[in-house]
């Protein structure tokens, strides 16, 4: 006799994906996880099935956790999504004595394939201003990478390789990396740390005849990524010291800020840049 309800039967939760990333063999693995909770039932008698488009393929019970089921199923060419289910038979005794078997299923589920994803980051760490690579699938002309909120200058180098260059955040921290594009929503990449870089200053100290100029200049190892790279510029003695805003531009290294001496005095530059380490430079104004 079949049974296919009654109280306490099996449940099925399905551990597989509904996007599962596309593979060159076009064999995809399937998992649930069957908690078992008719009482009487034979153990050594309960079978497991994914049922995939009317093929019926015997799952395999996972050595370490017995309540773990898999199968593999190779999808066939020219189809990007698979709706299946899950089946469980099993022979259970009553108190009575009496056998009879049993077979339960699982609600109907789908996998679809994702012909578009992200591998893993060239490096997890970096400078402003490094390019780093990110290698996957399906990348477009059109893909923009973010670290933190914070947009990027974004190249396409194939459909399997995008390069950013990092952008001027603070340092010592981690950000979130996602890609983004077009239709096809946001992707999480991983996390990037950025590392304390060297902004060079010459010269070292300053010192102005009031109503002289003098330039300083700041220096970065790599070319200021999308935006620039702002400079800020505090002073102790803020009547003595005439400058602009600094700012290294897009796809510069370098920036010249001319200096001009105000009322006499004699204090310090604090110099510092998101994502670089901090200078001071020495001012007199005479």
């Amino acid at each position: 006799m079949w049974l296919q309800t009654g109280c306490q039967q099996p449940n099925f939760i399905n551990l597989t994906s509904k996007n599962v990333s596309q593979n060159p063999s076009g064999i995809y693995t399937l998992q649930t996880e069957l908690d078992v909770q008719d009482r009487g039932i034979s153990n050594e008698t309960l079978e497991v099935f994914a049922v995939v488009g009317g093929e019926k393929l015997p799952m395999v019970q996972d050595d370490l956790n017995p309540a773990l089921w898999s199968c593999d199923y190779k999808l066939p060419g020219g189809f990007d999504e698979a709706t299946y289910y899950y089946e469980a038979q099993y022979t259970k005794t009553s108190d009575t004595g009496e056998t009879n078997v049993r077979r339960v299923t699982s609600d109907l589920q789908v996998f679809r394939l994702e012909n578009r994803y992200v591998g893993n980051l060239g490096a997890y760490r970096g400078p402003v201003g490094s390019e780093i690579a990110v290698q996957g699938r399906g990348f477009t002309k059109y893909d923009q990478i973010k670290v933190g909120e914070k947009e990027t200058t974004t190249k396409y180098m194939s459909e399997n390789e995008l390069r950013f260059t990092v952008p001027p955040l603070p340092s010592g921290l981690d950000y979130v990396v996602k890609l983004s594009g077009g239709a096809h929503g946001s992707l999480e990449i991983g996390t990037f740390r950025i590392d304390e870089s060297k902004l060079g200053v010459i010269p070292t100290s300053l010192e102005i005849q009031s109503g002289d100029t003098m330039t300083l200049l700041f220096k970065i190892d790599y070319e200021a990524p999308a935006g620039g790279v702002a400079v800020e510029v505090k002073t102790n003695v803020p009547l003595s010291v005439i400058m602009p805003e600094a700012i290294i531009a897009e796809g510069d290294k370098t920036v010249n800020i001319p200096i001009k001496g105000g009322q006499p005095g004699e204090g310090k530059l604090v110099i510092t840049a998101d994502g670089f380490e901090g200078a001071e430079v020495p001012i007199k104004v005479f």
